[in-house]
């Protein structure tokens, strides 16, 4: 069987110090991939989690191809992925596998419920988030995640992810006859 090993990182050291585990454990570099991301827009992290973002669209395809029909995961994952590097491991040998997967929850990966139990979808209100409070049974030493997933190149996380932030709404406020104020 093929699986694929995903964990996300919060930062290039992070990533960096993950990817040279993998190097010394055995791991080839045609085994794995580091992949960073880039933002660009008006999102500050500072004020609220009032933002969406477009992903390029080899990063859509990416996500769509480990998560399928799974849309849950997918925008946990993609969401946590505009603020993380995506280390991503192949192997056909479930061993190596959890190998992976502990170097990387070793290393710092992060987990991907807490990075994203903020965000809400565009089409949920407030009271409806997508995040759902159970977290299949991820633990604090099991944050990288193992799919039965073969490699395929053409989905594969690219080197750099840019994604696109804009503000939800108005992004001015209204005076009290009704019109736009500059903020």
């Amino acid at each position: 069987m093929a699986y694929t090993v995903v964990g996300l990182f919060p930062n290039n050291e992070m990533a960096e110090t993950a990817s040279n585990k993998l190097d010394s454990a055995g791991f080839s570099k045609e085994d794995y991939s580091v992949s960073r991301y880039n933002n660009s827009g008006d999102y500050d992290s500072d004020i609220d989690d009032s933002f969406e973002y477009d992903e390029d669209e080899k990063t859509g395809g990416f996500w769509d191809w480990l998560f399928g029909e799974d849309t849950d995961e997918r925008r946990r994952y993609s969401y946590a992925g505009t603020k993380s590097n995506v280390v991503t491991v192949y192997t056909d040998d479930m061993d190596r596998a959890e190998k992976a997967r502990d170097i990387m929850n070793d290393n710092g990966a992060l987990d991907v419920n807490d990075v994203s139990k903020n965000y809400v979808s565009s089409e949920a209100t407030q009271a409806e988030e997508f995040i759902s409070t159970d977290n299949d049974g991820i633990t604090e030493s099991e944050r990288a995640r193992i799919l039965n997933k073969a490699r395929n190149d053409i989905y594969m996380s690219p080197s750099e992810r840019n994604y696109s932030w804009r503000r939800r709404g108005m992004t001015h406020d209204m005076d009290s006859m009704g019109s736009e104020d500059d903020l």
